[in-house]
Order: structure tokens, then C-alpha cells, then sequence
């Protein structure tokens, strides 16, 4: 039984491999949003690609990446790289933050106002590296 990939599978994978060769560090963390950002866009475009990410780091309420919109999927992409990201969030002094003064309640808000920090930086460095 022989499966056949798509055609954009192998575009894909030379996309991912052509950005992933540019990070410097947290390179997990950065393919996997590649990969959710070329799902989302559905295009392999390196330029609208990095058009989007330019987007998303003026305003990531206006150009949000499908994927990572809604708390349930911001807390899965946490659980997925935990300790990337809390690794991340310590080297960017996050948890210096008192969570009441970011508007954070409770311990789910306070991973996801995490996370979506973590992710903003990461798009933000895959942006300068790209």
C-alpha cells in the first residue's frame, strides 16, 4: 500500500527547511509556528508569509494566526512545548511579572497571557531572521 504525497507537502517541507535553516535558536519552537502560519495563510509564499508575520507583530488582534486564536488552542501549543516556552518566558523575564498587574486572574489566564507573549516574541525573532 503506497501513499502518495501531495505536491505541496514537498513545497512545504522546502519552505520549512529554507526559514528553519535562518533561526538561530528556539528552532522547534519556530517551525512549529511556521507550520501553523503557512496553514493558516495557506500559501507558501515566503514573502506573504513574512508579510503576515510583520502584520501580526504591529497588531495581533488585527492578524491573527488561525490555530492559535482561541485559549484552547494557545493552551495545547503550551502543553506541546512547555518547557521551550517556559524556558523562553524566563529568558525574556516574564514570570517577573506580578500576573494581577497583566489583567491575569487566574493560572489558565496567566499560561495563556504567557504563551501569546512567548509567541509574539518567537514570530518577532523569526521575523529578523527571515
Amino acid at each position: 500500500n503506497m501513499k502518495i504525497k501531495k505536491y505541496t507537502n514537498y513545497i512545504n517541507e522546502d519552505l520549512k527547511s529554507d526559514l528553519s535553516s535562518s533561526f538561530k535558536e528556539n528552532k522547534d519552537l519556530k517551525e512549529a509556528i511556521i507550520d501553523i502560519v503557512i496553514k493558516s495563510l495557506n500559501t507558501e509564499d515566503k514573502k506573504t508569509i513574512s508579510d503576515f508575520l510583520s502584520s501580526y507583530v504591529k497588531d495581533q488582534d488585527s492578524n491573527q494566526i488561525v490555530g492559535l486564536i482561541n485559549d484552547s488552542d494557545i493552551y495545547d501549543f503550551y502543553i506541546s512545548y512547555r518547557n521551550d516556552i517556559d524556558q523562553l518566558l524566563s529568558d525574556i523575564s516574564f514570570y517577573d511579572e506580578v500576573p494581577s498587574e497583566i489583567g491575569s486572574f487566574s493560572l489558565y489566564d496567566y499560561v495563556i497571557k504567557g504563551t501569546k507573549k512567548a509567541i509574539l516574541d518567537l514570530v518577532t525573532s523569526i521575523k529578523s531572521e527571515i
